[in-house]
């Protein structure tokens, strides 16, 4: 029996990986050529998806790729640590020669290092903070000095890279980052993550230390006969049949969200037999709400009145949300509400402000919103 074709929750890779041709090309060339990236999309638009995939892309160029992930570290100490130790594992193989490294590179901080028996973590480094906040040069210049010394390029590529913004004195450690890689010639950044308005503020402000420091790419959405065709072919590999007004209606239901529409098309290829049909897709759809409910659920018991008050405006299409008969009819409060919970809630990726309108970023959880908030 073929198994479920479809893949939501992790990276993918290959044959699961969608087109964004494009976008690979561009980092592509901005690998090779020492450009700073800087990458901004709503949450699971596939960022870690598309950087991992060009990386793989490229295994066998001659570029050293560093891969971080930020999310569970929470202060500039525990920032250095891994920064440090992610370094000297991504630029040598042998573990002698990683050891070797840190003595050579690191001969003025002279870090603590523990031997662990788990391959994929085969050593550990710490610090004494004393010691780093005299050399945090030192750190954050390993690549160069590293890719210097062995004549490669190296690229770092840093995910969540916005919980920075949580650190104690953040804009000051945005200002020591910035003040040591803009000055690197071998190594380049590649930084990106899923709040988006939090990286928007890192990276678009002018007085932020990371204004300009590279090329800005907001990914869009996936193109919906791109989308059709993946679907279809992935059905009609496991020998079930999907046809093409389906198709849509699930990528319709979906936004043309990459994780949403890849968990949709699994529910409903493990609920229906060898040919879909309508009810199918309506189970599966009913499902994907049950399982996020719960997630559902808890970002809408963070929400005051009147900002629930104001999704429910939001959803019925209101457009003039600060006149008199739109702040009755939904009791919204003061204008001074309505702009204060509209901020608040572009904060914290609920809703999308452009130029067309307001509207819930996450398709689903607007569709858990409408079904379910009176």
């Amino acid at each position: 029996m073929t198994g479920n074709p479809f893949k939501f929750g992790t990276n993918v890779t290959n044959e699961n990986f969608l087109n964004r041709d494009s976008d690979k090309n561009r980092l592509r060339n901005n690998f090779r050529n020492g450009i700073n990236t800087i990458i901004i999309s709503p949450r699971r638009w596939g960022k870690s998806s598309l950087v991992k995939e060009t990386i793989r892309l490229m295994e066998e160029e001659d570029i050293c790729f560093c891969y971080i992930d930020m999310f569970f570290i929470r202060s500039e100490e525990e920032f250095y640590t891994i920064f440090a130790r992610e370094i000297f594992r991504s630029t040598a193989g042998k573990l002698e020669e990683r050891i070797s490294n840190i003595k050579k590179f690191l001969s003025q901080i002279v870090p603590k290092i523990q031997l662990n028996i788990d391959p994929f973590h085969d050593f550990s480094l710490s610090f004494d903070w004393v010691e780093v906040k005299k050399f945090r040069d030192d750190i954050l210049n390993l690549p160069e000095k590293i890719a210097q010394n062995k004549g490669i390029k190296i690229v770092v590529c840093i995910d969540e890279f916005q919980n920075i913004i949580n650190f104690k004195e953040s804009e000051a450690f945005e200002k020591t980052l910035r003040s040591c890689w803009q000055y690197h010639q071998n190594t380049s950044y590649c930084l990106f993550g899923s709040k988006r308005h939090m990286m928007s503020d890192i990276f678009n402000r002018k007085n932020r230390a990371f204004y300009r420091f590279g090329d800005l790419i907001l990914l869009k959405k996936i193109e919906t006969d791109h989308w059709i065709k993946f679907i279809t072919e992935k059905f009609n590999n496991t020998r079930k049949y999907i046809n093409k007004e389906q198709v849509n209606n699930l990528i319709e239901k979906s936004d043309n969200h990459p994780y949403y529409i890849q968990q949709l098309s699994s529910f409903i290829w493990n609920i229906s037999g060898n040919i879909v049909t309508d009810e199918d897709i309506n189970k599966a759809l009913q499902e994907l709400l049950e399982t996020n409910g719960i997630f559902y659920m808890k970002e809408t018991e963070s929400l005051s009145n009147t900002q629930i008050n104001f999704l429910k405006a939001v959803l019925e299409g209101a457009k003039q949300f600060t006149s008199v008969e739109t702040m009755t009819k939904y009791k919204l409060g003061t204008p001074r509400n309505v702009q204060r919970n509209r901020e608040i809630l572009s904060d914290v990726d609920i809703i999308d402000v452009t130029q067309n309108g307001i509207d819930f970023i996450d398709p689903l959880y607007k569709e858990w919103f409408k079904r379910n908030m009176p």
